[in-house]
């Protein structure tokens, strides 16, 4: 359990389902929430609670995200972690889009680096972001993220088809020193 000034992060657990299902239902497709093939996954509740109880979840990383008053705000996870290689995927998977822009977004995104780049000495990170994800984008290129590529059209979602951006960060910022 980490705390912070606005938020309170720890581990998801199965009794986070039906907020994690609420992600899943916004409405509006998510990167973070595509399948290894880019595709989106509409799983059950009860599919859910399962993947939250078992221990690939931990391996992944995932965490649920709440504010001070113990309200779950979102989710955020690193993924596809490679020791060797020393990169991961973070991922942001906030309820609401006005968080984002504010402390609960910012503190989402310090949380994941500080995991990625202080516990883990990764050189990397990576995150996706769907053009139908402005504030994602937004809260990780104000997070020192730059992009490294759009993929045009590799998504058809909602009757439109969608590009997915991929930003990167590297643990010292240009400009930065160690």
């Amino acid at each position: 359990m980490t705390p912070f000034e606005h938020t309170l992060i720890r581990t998801a657990d199965p009794d986070d389902a039906d907020f994690l299902l609420e992600v899943y239902s916004a409405g509006r497709p998510r990167a973070a929430l595509l399948d290894p093939r880019r595709e989106p996954v509409f799983p059950s509740r009860d599919e859910l609670a399962e993947m939250l109880g078992s221990k690939d979840a931990g391996r992944n990383q995932f965490f649920a995200v709440e504010d001070r008053a113990g309200c779950v705000r979102g989710f955020c996870g690193l993924r596809g972690v490679s020791i060797e290689a020393v990169f991961c995927e973070v991922m942001v998977l906030l309820i609401h889009e006005a968080d984002h822009a504010g402390p609960i977004g910012r503190e989402t995104v310090q949380f994941l680096l500080d995991r990625a780049f202080g516990r883990m000495h990764l050189e990397k990170v990576l995150g996706t972001c769907l053009d139908s994800e402005p504030e994602l984008r937004a809260l990780l290129a104000g997070s020192g993220f730059a992009s490294g590529g759009v993929q045009r059209q590799v998504l058809y979602s909602g009757g439109d088809w969608h590009d997915i951006e991929t930003m990167t960060r590297p643990r010292v910022l240009p400009g930065q020193g160690e």
